[in-house]
């Protein structure tokens, strides 16, 4: 019995009526590989559980079956039937590989291939989520819509690999431009969007909105070449001139176009509400 226990794919292990380990399968021994020395016949499954750094603790009990969060990264999915003789056999299946496919899976659905940046999709939730904590909290945000300028001829002249380079380094001068608590997204085609939370004041949003400018119009390098463009940003302020994320988007993208066709290179505080 043993030998045909050894060849599962998934861990099993026999515990008596008092939870003290009595058998394991090889595969079972390779998942608790890691407390090699604790894995022994009669150690309590509390204390085998714990040993591993498993996340469903309460004080000395196990709280389970389900899926199982180890301190290594692992995730474990626990199974028990309980026996006549008031024993358990207990199943785990190491679904690490698995989830990890979910989340690259649930990335990928979020972020933008090129830049790595949130995607519009998650941006917009983003927003929601902002503009619901600032309206508890009685604070501002700012949002941000650049448009890059002169892109278009530069991805014309030189190729969309050439153009990918270009956008990758614009996201990472936006993201060094702004807090951790605040957010860079890829909107669309070339043009960026920003979530300021907490923000005091118009001036705060507007110097770093020039110093988005300024940077975006610093030298760009791509295939070898010296890449000169720019960017055009349109400001909406929360709750002066919108409440909700669709109307605050309009507006700063509104702005930005008054920006375009001013000369463009620069940033606009939007002068309309939606109210």
């Amino acid at each position: 019995m043993a030998e045909v226990l050894d060849r599962l794919h998934d861990g099993v292990a026999v515990f008596d009526s008092e939870d003290n380990l009595i058998f394991a399968n090889q595969m079972c021994r390779d998942l608790f590989d890691q407390i090699a020395d604790s894995f022994q016949p009669g150690i309590p499954f509390a204390a085998l559980m714990g040993a591993a750094g498993a996340k469903k603790m309460i004080a000395d009990a196990f709280v389970g079956p389900g899926e199982i969060d180890f301190a290594d990264g692992r995730t474990v999915l626990l199974r028990e039937s309980r026996m006549p003789s008031g024993g358990v056999v207990r199943t785990f299946t190491d679904l690490t590989e698995y989830r990890l496919a979910e989340q690259q899976i649930a990335y990928m659905a979020s972020h933008d291939e090129v830049t790595g940046l949130p995607n519009r999709s998650l941006f917009m939730d983003r927003l929601n989520v902002s503009l619901r904590q600032a309206a508890r909290e009685k604070t501002r945000i700012g949002v941000l819509f650049v448009d890059l300028d002169g892109f278009k001829a530069v991805n014309d002249r030189l190729g969309h690999e050439a153009g990918d380079m270009i956008l990758h380094q614009v996201a990472v001068r936006l993201v060094a431009r702004v807090r951790a608590s605040d957010t860079v997204a890829r909107y669309g085609g070339d043009e960026f969007t920003v979530i300021l939370n907490q923000i005091s004041n118009a001036q705060d949003v507007g110097r770093v909105a020039q110093s988005i400018v300024d940077e975006l119009t610093r030298p760009f390098t791509a295939k070898r070449e010296t890449v000169m463009i720019g960017a055009s940003v349109g400001v909406a302020l929360y709750p002066e001139h919108a409440e909700t994320a669709e109307a605050l988007i309009r507006l700063a993208d509104k702005a930005m176009y008054e920006v375009k066709r001013s000369g463009k290179r620069g940033y606009r505080l939007t002068a309309a509400t939606a109210r």
